[in-house]
């Protein structure tokens, strides 16, 4: 009767059956002994627990790889180093600075034991401490009791943390978190490796330190993915930082205004993602998203840099020096008219009565006030009466003697036409040139090369003025053509147009008349009811206005 050796495979555990005590079976050429045996299940289970890791590795790593903010990104790899190396606690280390203002970041920390406040600190960069020693040879260090650590080592363990939280830390493995140039980024440190079979503290054992040093590697390349992904925001806020000084700068009589847009703007935004009903039900901003709408709204003016600055900081009808001249001369032909009387008086051999004359002077003068009150009614940006505008029909015909020695209208076709305008500040042709601010602001943000999840800021700022009815500008797009972004805009930049307290031209429009001309611009199909019934429920405008 032959007999056979069987294994049953189910895994590294698994009890090998044969025949114990046999060197060698007849029946099976090649087979390697019972200790052989043994061997190479060992070696298998070995291989398994390598793939095992490996497949562990790769799985962290595409998580690491996924998360893009750095705090939420050490939180992530401290968990994920705890779980994979059964580590009770840890804490990562970020190496700052350069040469010798290199400093140590105690950045993020984790324990499954104690809870006490996190704060981050730096510290110097000393070969003394564990983290700096890594930091400085970039040898991994793995101690399986810190309290026993021999004399002559450079490095001590600090037991503050201990002695203040009533811990007690044990093994601890160290090691450095490499970048791909081979440079320290920072020290990944975990604490008292947990035995698997009575949960109590174990050490970490050789295979543990190179899991950890493979996992260190993958951390610092998400980390400094995830730094650079910061300097590259941080460079994004001081260019739009910069480009709202330089607005500003053109037109300070709305300083502040595109800051408190972009605050209003992403207030709705987030009204949005917190309601879960309604027509913006199903609609929900992401981080980036906000970000996006955050920077449109910032830059969403920046073309006004593009129009001439007469036109843009003009807050009456004429500009002071047009008003001023004028005003001379209307003055100077007051003079004339009286020295004309008295010219043809004396050559008419008219007697001289003082009474009399003085009585011509306060004629012509009252005639003067007259017609200078009418110039500066006809000249604020209020909507112009039609007797006012009746009366500025006096000024056609008058002219004054120009120093030259020829006769000169005395109020220039052009002043004329622009004290005869209905409303505002603005003649058609200047109003067409500040509404070209739109198509310079995205001929300038559609130059600037955004990255993908910016890429919509362009056209967000393009459609802030465009209405739903088709009336805005520049483009006249209907309502399914604009972003539901621009059109959260338009409604944030109108309602700071007319609650804003620093325009020398026009008083701040009380904030419940403002909604309600936000409301009447709704019910007209101008505006953006849903959009704006959230800004009103959820009080977005408190974020510029005072509380009432």
């Amino acid at each position: 009767m032959r007999r056979a050796l069987v294994f049953v495979e189910a895994g590294p555990a698994d009890v090998v059956l044969g025949l114990p005590g046999q060197g060698q079976f007849a029946g099976c050429p090649g087979w390697p002994g019972y200790e052989g045996a043994l061997a190479l299940m060992q070696a298998g289970w070995e291989r398994a627990k390598d793939r095992q890791s490996m497949a562990r590795l790769h799985e962290v790593g595409r998580a690491l790889v996924s998360e893009q903010n750095l705090d939420r990104l050490l939180d992530l790899i401290l968990t994920k180093a705890r779980e994979l190396l059964k580590a009770e606690a840890g804490s990562i280390y970020l190496l700052t600075g350069e040469g010798d203002r290199r400093a140590l970041l105690f950045a993020h920390t984790q324990n499954a034991k104690v809870r006490l406040p996190f704060h981050r600190i730096v510290m110097p960069v000393s070969g003394k401490t564990l983290a700096g020693f890594v930091a400085l040879t970039q040898e991994s260090l793995n101690i399986k009791d810190v309290y026993r650590i021999p004399e002559a080592a450079p490095y001590q363990f600090n037991d503050s943390f201990d002695r203040q939280a009533g811990y007690r830390t044990t093994s601890v493995l160290v090691v450095p978190m490499l970048d791909t140039e081979g440079q320290v980024l920072g020290i990944l440190q975990l604490l008292n490796r947990l035995d698997g079979d009575s949960g109590g503290a174990g050490t970490f054992s050789e295979e543990d330190q190179n899991l950890a040093q493979s996992l260190a590697g993958q951390a610092a390349v998400a980390v400094k993915n995830a730094q650079l992904r910061q300097e590259i925001e941080a460079l994004f806020e001081g260019f739009v930082a910069a480009s709202v000084t330089a607005i500003e700068a053109r037109d300070p009589v709305t300083s502040g205004h595109s800051g408190r847009v972009a605050d209003l703007t992403v207030g709705l935004a987030e009204a949005v993602n917190a309601t879960p009903n309604g027509t913006y039900g199903d609609l929900l901003f992401s981080d980036r998203q906000l970000r996006e709408i955050r920077y449109a709204s910032l830059l969403h003016d920046f073309g006004k840099v593009g129009v001439r600055e007469q036109v843009l900081v003009k807050a009456k009808k004429l500009d002071p020096h047009q008003l001023d001249m004028i005003l001379q001369r209307l003055r100077q032909r007051e003079l004339e008219e009286a020295l004309d009387l008295l010219s043809q008086a004396w050559r008419s051999g008219e007697r001289f009565e003082g009474a009399r004359w003085e009585q011509v002077v306060q004629d012509r003068q009252a005639v003067t006030e007259r017609l200078m009150h009418l110039v500066r009614q006809s000249n604020e940006p209020t909507v112009l009466p039609q007797e006012v505008a009746d009366g500025l029909g006096l000024l056609e015909h008058l002219s004054y003697m120009h120093w030259s020695g020829e006769r000169r209208d005395l109020v220039e076709p052009e002043s004329l036409a622009s004290l005869r305008i209905r409303k505002g500040s603005l003649s058609e042709a200047e109003r067409q040139e500040i509404e070209s601010h739109v198509n310079h602001t995205f001929r300038f943000l559609e130059r600037i090369p955004w990255t993908r999840d910016l890429a919509g800021i362009p056209e967000i700022a393009y459609a802030h003025h465009e209405r739903l009815s088709g009336r805005g500008y520049p483009r006249r797009l209907r309502a399914a053509d604009i972003p539901v972004q621009s059109r959260a805009m338009a409604i944030a930049d109108v309602f700071d147009a007319l609650t804003a307290r620093d325009r020398p031209y026009k008083g701040a429009v009380p904030l419940e008349r403002s909604l309600s001309i936000l409301m009447e611009e709704a019910q007209e199909g101008a505006l953006d009811r849903p959009l704006l019934d959230l800004f009103i429920e959820a009080r977005v405008f408190e974020r510029t206005t005072p509380k009432t």
